[in-house]
């Protein structure tokens, strides 16, 4: 029987840990990454790559290239019935909880024409404005969204604007029919020792080389801009490259932001009953072995 399992939760949960756990006990099982940032080779520390598991869907695009969430889940679900027909399980790692959706859920999205003259419109606004407009025609997107990543923030208006507000809630908000059976576990965690273990991997990740990570792509030619379009690390970390920041005002800035992006995630995934909540890789772990079994 064709069936699923997604891992769920904020940023710095412990998702890949559960994950890891539920692969080695489980070799019928097949990993997914579904991280819209993960697919981008040479972008290792700063979007936590965990390469001691296999995982489909890492390193298959060069930096500098784009991914729209119609291409990602196309080549998931391409992917998800290949394990399938090796008579596996697959298991889908969250990351980007609207990407997440795309796969477990049954949403189409619409067939768009480029327009030339919304996006340059869209361009000229600033993030502000851009995110109070998305906000007030599409607050669940609104509240699943880097706030700070303007690429992002257009590509989401002009979807809503190109298709209208109520194609866009029918098919790709409403929608919580499963295309396939599926189990969706999302990691608990307290919200003081969330805050503490983001920081605390903001400071590793500095520690483990994620300047140095993001002057190496700026060397080799990656642009400054989409580089900033990511979001999150590599926005701030190119924006203290620029001197626009000192280094501990880049970590603080890093770990705010992080912050009020869990606090949108966990907004998120709140609102979808179908989340099994859990405390550890061990209670996962059960309610796998109960599913597949």
């Amino acid at each position: 029987m064709k069936k699923l399992i997604a891992i769920v939760g904020t940023t710095a949960s412990g998702k890949s840990s559960v994950a890891k756990y539920i692969i080695n006990a489980l070799p019928n099982t097949e990993a997914i990454s579904i991280d819209s940032r993960q697919v981008f080779k040479k972008l290792d520390i700063g979007t936590g790559k965990d390469k001691t598991f296999l995982q489909h869907l890492l390193d298959i695009k060069n930096p500098g290239e784009s991914i729209s969430v119609v291409e990602f889940q196309s080549i998931v679900l391409k992917t998800i019935e290949k394990i399938i027909q090796n008579h596996k399980i697959p298991l889908l790692v969250g990351g980007s909880n609207y990407y997440m959706d795309a796969i477990i859920y049954k949403r189409e999205f619409p067939a768009l024409k480029t327009d030339k003259k919304l996006h340059e419109k869209l361009n000229k606004m600033s993030i502000v404005k851009l995110y109070n407009l998305l906000k007030s025609c599409d607050e669940d997107r609104a509240n699943n969204i880097d706030i700070h990543n303007k690429r992002r923030l257009i590509r989401a208006l002009e979807i809503n604007i190109l298709s209208g507000k109520k194609t866009l809630k029918k098919e790709q908000v409403m929608s919580r029919d499963y295309r396939y059976p599926t189990l969706i576990l999302g990691i608990e965690i307290d919200r003081e020792k969330l805050f503490s273990s983001i920081d605390k991997r903001v400071e590793g990740r500095i520690d483990e080389g994620m300047i140095k990570e993001v002057r190496d792509l700026i060397d080799q030619g990656v642009s400054k801009n989409w580089l900033k379009n990511l979001g999150l690390e590599y926005q701030i970390i190119t924006e203290y490259l620029e001197a626009k920041y000192s280094k501990d005002e880049m970590i603080q800035i890093l770990k705010f932001k992080i912050h009020s992006f869990a606090r949108r995630q966990l907004t998120w995934l709140r609102s979808n009953k179908d989340i099994v909540w859990v405390q550890n890789k061990e209670e996962a772990l059960t309610y796998v072995q109960d599913f597949v079994l």
